[in-house]
């Protein structure tokens, strides 16, 4: 390829909301690969938005390369570690966490 392909998560491939007006998921794809914009609002967690949809697992068993734009989220690891992020940072998330958004603010992260 020698051509610059260029994508707009407000033309995604794929948009999916939350239940209980808690945000949404845009997913845009290029090629062999694709990047995933979510936007969780205040109250979103993965308890409640994210596992009624999977098949009875007790944390989420994705593995996660994301950035967050803003807001805050904090993450719960099955070993009772805890992580809370904001806006600015780079994370790898390993299987085995769940989360949900800390404070007021909208969270705006970006996954690939």
């Amino acid at each position: 390829m020698d051509q610059i392909r260029a994508r707009t998560f407000d033309d995604p491939d794929e948009s999916i909301a939350y239940d209980h007006d808690h945000g949404q998921v845009d997913i845009v794809e290029i090629g062999d690969g694709g990047a995933m914009r979510s936007i969780m609002k205040p109250g979103w967690s993965w308890d409640e938005d994210v596992k009624p949809y999977t098949d009875g697992w007790t944390s989420c068993l994705e593995h996660h390369w994301e950035i967050v734009l803003s807001g805050q989220m904090r993450y719960l690891m099955t070993d009772g570690s805890e992580t809370l992020v904001g806006p600015g940072t780079f994370l790898e998330i390993p299987p085995g966490h769940r989360a949900w958004v800390e404070g007021t603010e909208d969270c705006v992260t970006i996954d690939w």
